[in-house]
């Protein structure tokens, strides 16, 4: 999905002019909105843009210091969670706490292994499974590599105070659970009532 004007958020997610609150939206478009989308939430729909938009922004933070070092943000992600691990350790698990697909971590752990970062060997009590350390130099670029991430985190949020980021956490902790409830339930969710599209996004 292409990035809208950062003083715009396109209605093609129903998100509207980007203001300081809901309470300033126009009323005018959140009727509209609601009109299109009959049983839609213009407030939902905004929400959650924002946190499309506002979590792009946040791994493309992170991605920019990795990339300092030489590294992917996936590949900071692999390299954390064996070093946590506090030893070897399967490579699906890597794949499940990471969140992304088998081939894309043999792809990670590829490149981290071509480059001394990792080692890989079969598991002595089960030849089906890899295990994967970090190795010396892998651990000497997370001691350089996740202080300057959480530098680089603090200075963006430096001016939100300890209880706004409490409510702060509290709110995606939530919204969380209800994204992961409504995955769940994707497939047994009844058709949506259809768009009534606009007269002047329709084509002939």
């Amino acid at each position: 999905m292409s990035r809208p004007d950062p003083k715009r958020r396109s209605q093609e997610s129903g998100g509207g002019t980007r203001t300081e609150g809901a309470a300033t939206a126009r009323v005018a478009e959140v009727a509209a909105f609601e009109q299109e989308f009959p049983g839609a939430s213009w407030l939902a729909a905004r929400a959650f843009r924002e946190l499309e938009v506002v979590g792009a922004k946040a791994e493309s933070l992170i991605a920019s210091v990795a990339r300092k070092y030489g590294v992917s943000h996936a590949a900071l992600n692999a390299l954390a969670v064996v070093e946590g691990a506090g030893g070897p350790v399967p490579a699906g698990e890597i794949s499940a706490r990471m969140h992304i697909t088998t081939a894309t971590t043999t792809s990670v752990l590829d490149t981290l292994e071509r480059h001394g970062l990792v080692t890989r060997e079969a598991d002595s009590s089960d030849r089906r499974r890899v295990l994967v350390d970090v190795t010396p130099a892998g651990r000497s670029l997370l001691d350089g590599l996740l202080p300057a991430v959480q530098q680089a985190v603090s200075e963006s949020l430096k001016h939100l105070d300890d209880k706004v980021l409490q409510v702060l956490l509290d709110c995606l902790l939530k919204v969380d659970d209800a994204i992961t409830d409504a995955r769940l339930g994707t497939l047994d969710l009844p058709a949506p009532p259809p768009r009534n599209t606009p007269p002047h996004l329709r084509r002939r």
